[in-house]
């Protein structure tokens, strides 16, 4: 089984993301219940019928709201989009339904406390419809960027999701507030909160790529890309022996990487996420003259009397893979230069 530090970089990567919802501190995994707070205030029958239907409508969408935060958070990116999709067509139900509630407000001509309180009650469910279509638009968008590895992305709009949510629960609280207040024969009631201000994007992450050598690829005596040259390069493999988090497959990979280009031998460094029970792998991939490849597995060098002949493989798993750099600086951005830096442990030379 293959040890690699890669695995801890995705994980990692990723739980930033589940905590830029999470720290919130407004997305709640139990459905609301603004209408167990309603008693009177709702004196017609239809203005009575029509806020049912609008409140039913309210809390189908929170409890899809709900399932489709879990699924992000444990995830299941894929499973939150399918959840978004549905959440669009029902807060379009929902708006209907408003639409709906305000004809009948409009017909009963109300006026004095009572035209204020349906006029503030209308604001905020017209807020709510609004913050719950911000809110699943940003986190279709997080789920898609997150499901591509684009953590800065999933992050900004994880965040703007976490903030309109924090509105839509805001809204149903100054709801439920305003009819206490209708209830007790008070006015001044509540207006919608504000729409979120927008977070500040998060730049991009840049890795420091200043440890990398410099100059690093050294020009030797060209090779070409044939299997025959190829295994000449590689020799008798690595004397070093495969140490896990300190001269792994990722260190073993980049130098085989290294040496090859330096003898005009292009080659790829091909990584993947999830290679052998959960954990990460790196291995290099050959174009070669006739446009076939084959792979290099840099770790069968690590058994005693292997030569690098061996490490040479054309088995079809060695072409699937997550992400293929063409040189060090393209890995080391996306995974940080500690996770190549065989240099510090073998001679650049």
């Amino acid at each position: 089984m293959m040890h690699s530090k890669m695995r801890w970089v995705i994980l990692s990567s990723v739980f930033a993301l589940v905590l830029a919802v999470l720290s919130a501190g407004c997305i709640h995994e139990s459905p609301v219940r603004p209408e167990s707070h309603i008693e009177s205030g709702w004196q017609d029958s239809d203005l009575e019928e029509s806020r049912s239907e609008v409140l039913s409508h309210l809390k189908t969408i929170t409890a899809s709201l709900n399932r489709a935060i879990t699924s992000f958070n444990d995830r299941e990116y894929n499973h939150c989009q399918t959840e978004c999709e549905q959440l669009k067509q029902e807060n379009l139900e929902y708006a209907a339904s408003i639409e709906s509630f305000e004809r009948r407000v409009t017909n009963a001509s109300l006026s004095g406390s009572g035209e204020a309180y349906y006029d503030a009650q209308l604001s905020i469910l017209h807020a709510i419809h609004h913050s719950v279509n911000e809110s699943v638009s940003e986190l279709y968008s997080a789920s898609e960027y997150a499901s591509q590895g684009d953590d800065s992305h999933a992050t900004y709009h994880s965040q703007r999701a976490a903030a309109y949510v924090d509105a839509v629960y805001a809204n149903i609280d100054r709801f439920n507030e305003n009819v206490a207040v209708s209830n007790s024969g008070s006015v001044g009631f509540a207006s919608p909160v504000p729409d979120p201000p927008d977070p500040e994007e998060v730049p991009a992450w840049k890795a420091d790529l200043s440890d990398i050598p410099d100059p690093y690829y050294l020009p030797k005596s060209r090779f070409q890309n044939t299997h025959d040259e190829v295994n000449r390069l590689l020799g008798k493999g690595f004397i070093t022996p495969y140490q896990c988090s300190i001269f792994d497959c990722s260190e073993m990979a980049a130098y085989i990487e290294w040496k090859l280009e330096c003898h005009n031998v292009t080659a790829y460094i091909a990584t993947r996420d999830d290679w052998q029970d959960g954990y990460g792998h790196a291995w290099v991939i050959v174009p070669l003259r006739g446009g076939k490849y084959l792979a290099i597995e840099p770790t069968v060098s690590a058994t005693e009397g292997s030569l690098g002949a061996e490490m040479i493989t054309y088995e079809p798993e060695y072409f699937v893979y997550d992400q293929l750099f063409e040189d060090i600086y393209g890995a080391s951005e996306f995974f940080g230069v500690e996770e190549w830096d065989w240099w510090n442990k073998l001679e650049l030379k």
